[in-house]
């Protein structure tokens, strides 16, 4: 008797805690969505912003029957954005790549995509990395606290050997014009930046490979659990039906055909 009328409290305590779905799509809508300039994935383009992850995310807040638009996302410089999804409760930043670490300081939905981290570095060099001691002889281009940056550093690559720039589009150039030995960055990325740049991709290649993971939505650690339920509900739905592929195929297909249309 002691026991039914303990399942009975626990039930009554479950009830009122419980998240309704109004409250879970309002909680959703007063969180502070934040992206960067990380083409295709997330980028401003005419004015708006646009890519894969948001695409996405555009198509799970249908689903979910959230009333935001990409007008309510806010494009932040990598490192600041970073810092304020670890700080403030409430916050989410995308895209984000997994980690072990990074499991452990926030709460994710995904994985959207795969995605793999690497150094990269001109053919023309023939580079061959063993290992940390050969990366410390390197001049090695990263955006500060990217995955790249962090991988880096994480292996205890030396300081002096990483060379933190503000932008994508900057890592590449620099790596062109012979100012950098190699770049720490998603491969997938690093080729969509190098033809933004109408630099030719095929002149560069993997010398390290520092991770193979997944891309998600990185939320603030302390973020209820249930109410990241609709999202993901929505993200597997989306993933079922064929849609995230669709839109990563569609995204990658097009920077391909601007790349060979660019090249005279």
């Amino acid at each position: 008797m002691k026991a039914l009328i303990a399942l009975i409290g626990l039930a009554f305590a479950a009830a009122a805690t419980a998240v309704t779905p109004k409250e879970t799509r309002q909680q959703i809508e007063e969180m502070y969505w934040m992206t960067e300039q990380y083409p295709p994935f997330n980028y401003t383009e005419d004015g708006q912003l646009k890519g894969i992850t948001v695409d996405i995310l555009m198509a799970m807040f249908e689903k979910a029957g959230v009333r935001l638009t990409r007008e309510d996302l806010h494009v932040l410089p990598w490192a600041r954005g970073y810092k304020t999804v670890v700080e403030q409760p409430g916050s989410v930043l995308f895209s984000t790549t997994y980690t072990v670490e990074r499991l452990q300081q926030f709460k994710f939905v995904g994985p959207i995509i795969p995605t793999r981290v690497s150094v990269i570095a001109p053919k023309s060099r023939e580079l061959k990395i063993n290992g940390v001691e050969e990366l410390n002889q390197l001049k090695i281009g990263t955006i500060r606290n990217d995955i790249g940056d962090q991988l880096l550093r994480s292996l205890g690559v030396d300081e002096e050997a990483i060379e933190p720039k503000p932008s994508a589009v900057s890592l590449v150039q620099m790596l062109d014009r012979g100012r950098l030995d190699a770049i720490a960055y998603a491969e997938d990325i690093a080729q969509y930046q190098f033809k933004l740049a109408r630099i030719d991709p095929a002149k560069y290649e993997s010398i390290y490979v520092l991770q193979q993971s997944h891309m998600g939505y990185a939320f603030h650690k302390e973020t209820d659990s249930r109410v990241l339920e609709p999202l993901r509900k929505a993200l597997d739905e989306l993933r079922a039906d064929g849609t995230v592929e669709r839109i990563y195929t569609g995204y990658l297909n097009r920077a391909s055909a601007e790349f060979s249309g660019g090249l005279k």
